[in-house]
Order: structure tokens, then C-alpha cells, then sequence
């Protein structure tokens, strides 16, 4: 279960990236990974320009956390 901590961050991350609809997501993000390497790819997703970006900066998002994942970013 998401601490208040952890739903706080996510809803933080869902709205940076207009992408509210996977809320869920996004805070099962927040309970398996640090708050410092969700907050360094979401500041590398905002900083792309949107015409460089295929699909959405959610979908840009979830890939680079899944890509990063066992790098050193979990919170294990």
C-alpha cells in the first residue's frame, strides 16, 4: 500500500506529465523506486521537446524507468 508520501509523488509526476489517467502506475513506480531517480527521469522526459517525443512523455516516462530498472534505482 502507497504511503501519502508516495501517492503525493505520483500524483506530482501524473500531472508534470498531463498523464493522469495512469495514476496507478505511476505509484506503483513510487513504492519500487527512490524519489531521486523518478525525479531524474521525470526532469529528463520535461526537458525533451515535445516534437522529439513519438508517442507521450508518460510513454517516454514508463520506458525509461522500465529501461533504468536494476541499475541501481530501486529502493531495495
Amino acid at each position: 500500500m502507497a504511503t501519502t508520501k508516495e501517492t503525493k509523488l505520483a500524483r506530482e509526476i501524473a500531472d508534470a506529465l498531463g498523464d493522469n489517467d495512469s495514476l496507478a502506475v505511476h505509484i506503483g513506480f513510487c513504492e519500487k523506486f527512490s524519489e531521486a531517480f523518478l525525479r531524474k527521469t521525470l526532469q529528463k522526459v520535461l526537458s525533451i521537446p515535445e516534437d522529439q517525443i513519438r508517442k507521450t512523455r508518460g510513454a517516454l516516462f514508463t520506458y525509461l524507468v522500465n529501461q533504468n530498472y536494476g541499475k541501481g534505482s530501486s529502493r531495495d
